[in-house]
């Protein structure tokens, strides 16, 4: 064999075991992808599950929530009711004191008129001394009947005074229900906006943005968002400041870098600043 064909059955031999060794590693990189890849998956799966556990856990809270403030304004209608009907009682009971009162002054003066008759004629006094017992005793049912209307009146303003309480009482229970139930859509609207996948599509899109100016006293606020991002009259905003829900918003005016609302709820003892956050309500 000659040096020329020796050396071409070297050159082969070479790129033969280069070939081989490049294949080697190719498949090992594959096998590595593969696993990472089947890795990634997995725990994707298990964050969608949890975050769907969730979702569903506040979507719950929500309900509870509903139904306590359905309670609470069924609770104060029934106390409005019987705060009408107590009314109307003491306006019966007032009625029927006046004509009491009528009565006794009616009495007096007819006892006041037999009196100068008994002057007039001594013939007639047995009869107008009947007369004038018969008076006295209609006086002093008269008497009799206006006590009682005053202890009916009283009755009546004891239960005026607890029907109010109930009904304060139902208030404050509503107004509590209704802070929970802005609080948990805050925090539900924070999940939703931390996690654009569990979000469903409405014709309002999710929008995030700042508060530019804030007149808490006339109830108008700007916001960074206009009718370039889309924003039309009555989209609905969250205004928080940190992780603390301040208000919720509605569009009346839309400009075309900016647009002005009016608060909806929440305005209170956290008023509205330049500067806070707002982002799209569910």
């Amino acid at each position: 064999m000659s040096t020329l064909a020796k050396v071409f059955v070297v050159l082969n031999l070479l790129l033969a075991v280069a070939f081989l060794g490049a294949a080697a590693a190719f498949l090992g990189h594959s096998d590595n992808w593969k696993a990472k890849h089947d890795k990634k998956v997995i725990e994707t799966d298990s964050t969608i599950r949890s975050l769907s556990d969730e979702r569903t856990s506040l979507k719950a809270s929500n309900d509870k929530l509903e139904v306590s403030v359905t309670a609470a304004n069924t609770a104060h209608e029934v106390a409005k009711k019987g705060e009408t009907t107590i009314a109307d009682a003491y306006a019966q009971l007032k009625k029927g004191y006046d004509e009491s009162n009528a009565s006794y002054q009616n009495a007096s003066r007819a006892l006041l008129i037999a009196q100068e008759t008994i002057k007039n004629g001594r013939a007639l006094v047995d009869q107008l001394q009947t007369e004038r017992q018969a008076l006295t005793d209609k006086l002093r049912a008269a008497q009799d009947g206006e006590t009682a209307s005053t202890t009916a009146k009283n009755n009546a303003e004891n239960a005026l005074e607890l029907a109010t309480n109930q009904l304060q009482d139902a208030n404050t229970k509503l107004a509590t229900a209704e802070g929970e139930l802005q609080r948990t859509r805050f925090r539900l609207e924070a999940l939703l906006r931390s996690n654009p996948g569990l979000n469903a599509s409405t014709e309002q899109q999710w929008q995030q943005g700042k508060v530019l100016q804030a007149d808490n006293e006339h109830n108008i606020v700007v916001i960074s968002l206009g009718s370039e991002d889309g924003v039309k009259p009555g989209y609905k905003y969250t205004v928080s400041r940190g992780s603390s829900f301040v208000a919720e918003i509605q569009i009346t005016n839309v400009q075309t870098k900016s647009a002005a609302g009016k608060v909806l709820t929440g305005l209170g003892k956290m008023p509205i600043k330049t500067g806070d956050d707002i982002m799209t309500a569910r």
